[in-house]
């Protein structure tokens, strides 16, 4: 399978930052997300190799079925990519004119139009988002031809609680069941979807929240996405342009699902900050 990745990446820091994208003091731990983020990709979906200790030698094994090019969206030189990594983990920089940097999802979706007919599966990431899992790419095609081209499967987004307990924490949530009502009244579909992948049950749940700042759609899904009305509307009105570019176009358009319950870990992706999970709210016992 061809699969065109493209990562949404800026940062420019500025008095008063009001994300960590313009927070001068966290602009090591922003390149070292990126970079973490592309070559996790590289990684899971390149060469393997096998260390012999004994000969001390490495030995060069099969590639991975599946080839990902990555390009990295991001506005004139406000970015953290080096030539030296770019060239070390084969990525392009994209570079766009934009007023608002957070609209750069947009952006991505033009590139995928423009590249429609070369590729099998387009996946769209915000830059602080890792892959754990050699599977991700098999599990969205087996959730795609299980359930129908319609029906689009989301990452649970998962932070590492540091601060307190060592919880993994999936981030999830609807403020007073809004979200969930103005993502649904787009498509109506089922509430729950029930399969077997790897002969084990799982459960997808319509996402309470669902933006993950990631989306995987097949050419086929694309095809269909770029024939509607709304296709490249610029419609920033779910919580700010970020969320919207990454998560508003796909919801109008699929009905978007997440594991949920024991399947939770069935797809995921690490959202490589504690913002979330670094803040003092109570713990309950259950949802």
């Amino acid at each position: 399978m061809r699969i065109l990745l493209v990562f949404a990446h800026y940062f420019s820091g500025e008095d008063n930052p009001r994300h960590a994208s313009t927070d001068l003091s966290r602009q090591d731990d922003r390149r070292l997300a990126i970079e973490s983020a592309i070559l996790a990709w590289r990684g899971h979906f390149g060469t393997t190799a096998v260390l012999d200790v004994g000969n001390k030698a490495f030995h060069l094994g099969p590639r991975s079925d599946h080839t990902v090019d990555i390009v990295v969206a991001t506005t004139n030189d406000k970015h953290l990519m080096t030539p030296e990594f770019c060239a070390k983990a084969g990525a392009q920089v994209a570079k766009f004119e934009m007023d608002n940097p957070r609209m750069l999802g947009f952006k991505a979706q033009e590139v995928f139009a423009s590249l429609r007919n070369s590729y099998d599966m387009f996946v769209f990431s915000e830059d602080d988002l890792k892959i754990n899992d050699a599977q991700i790419v098999d599990k969205l095609a087996w959730f795609n031809q299980t359930f129908g081209y319609k029906r689009v499967l989301f990452p649970n987004r998962v932070e590492w609680n540091r601060a307190g307990p060592a919880l993994k924490t999936y981030i999830d949530g609807d403020l007073a069941g809004r979200v969930s009502k103005v993502m649904k009244s787009f498509v109506a579909d089922d509430e729950v979807l029930y399969g077997s992948p790897l002969g084990q049950p799982a459960s997808f749940q319509r996402a309470r929240n669902p933006h993950s700042g990631f989306f995987a759609v097949t050419r086929d899904q694309l095809s269909y996405w770029i024939d509607q009305p709304h296709w490249l509307d610029r419609d920033c009105n779910f919580v700010s342009p970020l969320e919207s570019s990454a998560t508003l176009g796909i919801a109008k358009t699929f009905s978007i699902y997440k594991p949920y319950g024991h399947s939770a870990s069935f797809l995921e992706i690490e959202h490589l900050d504690s913002r979330f999970t670094g803040m003092k709210l109570p713990v309950r016992t259950r949802l």
